[in-house]
């Protein structure tokens, strides 16, 4: 399987059957499960990019033009003023534009909104805070955990309410202890049914489920 493959794993471009081939070819593939853990962290970093980003930077002005004489005056002819009216016109129309742009990106993007789920499994030991923040995308994922074993490649598996399952990131459990690990999901925040911490065989370690 091409390396390729992970790269759409890891952003959620796989459908169900294709994500189910290429996890159980992960199971037995020690450079797609290195170039996993080296891409991880991408869907987090690519969700922090804000419309702004994309904005063009303003010109720098031009320097001021050095006269190189007085200029001569000349007489100037009496006529209708209508440069003022027009650049009244002008300023208006950019005005207007502005105005709808900002509308229009404050209708794109409404105000995230954010909650905040934790739990502990009793077998394993392993404690886990989750952090979601709802976004027109989907959902962010922010998870911080405790007392997980070391050396055991993790990933974090979202489910929402209809049966639907993602892999929101993976990562490695040498990570500093309360480090916070990002992830994403396309599921909108309010489908989500609960969270899992499960190792890369497959043993859950912690879920945390949505408050009733």
């Amino acid at each position: 399987m091409l390396l390729t493959s992970v790269g759409a794993y890891v952003l959620g471009a796989l459908d169900p059957a294709d994500r189910a081939e290429f996890e159980a070819h992960l199971a037995g593939c020690a450079s797609c499960k290195a170039e996993l853990l080296r891409m991880a962290p991408l869907p987090g970093l690519l969700h922090r990019i804000t419309p702004e980003d994309y904005e063009d930077q303003p010109d720098l002005p031009e320097p001021e033009p050095v006269p190189l004489a007085e200029p001569i005056p000349l007489r100037r002819k009496r006529g209708p003023r209508r440069q003022w009216p027009l650049a009244a016109a002008v300023v208006i129309v950019v005005a207007l534009g502005a105005g709808t742009a900002v509308l229009a990106q404050n209708q794109r993007e409404p105000e995230p909104t954010a909650v905040s789920w934790s739990a502990k499994d009793t077998a394993s030991g392993v404690g886990a805070e989750v952090a979601l923040t709802g976004h027109a995308w989907g959902t962010e994922v922010r998870i911080t955990l405790r007392d997980v074993p070391a050396g055991k490649p993790c990933k974090l598996v979202v489910r929402d309410r209809d049966g639907g399952r993602q892999v929101a990131g993976w990562w490695s459990t040498t990570f500093e202890p309360g480090e916070t690990i990002p992830g994403s999901t396309s599921f909108d925040l309010a489908r989500i049914a609960r969270v899992e911490v499960v190792t890369d065989d497959d043993k859950v370690l912690v879920t945390v489920p949505a408050p009733a």
